[in-house]
């Protein structure tokens, strides 16, 4: 299976998804460009920021 094939479905069971997060469960280190081309195939994909210590970082998900 695919990065981009594991991304989505990890989306598609209601995970939320930080880059950290996804490189931990072997979608890779480009989760902003999976994203991209799932929202270019017509997925409805969402980022909210959320704060990690001093910083914020985005995090993904799709709406039920």
């Amino acid at each position: 299976m695919t990065q981009k094939a594991l991304v989505l479905k990890a989306l598609q069971k209601g995970q939320k998804l930080t880059p950290l997060e996804a490189l931990n469960k072997g979608m890779g280190m480009r989760l902003g460009a999976h994203i991209h081309k799932l929202r270019q195939q017509g997925y409805d994909i969402r980022r909210n920021l959320v704060k990690r210590g001093p910083s914020r970082v985005a995090q993904y998900y799709m709406p039920c």
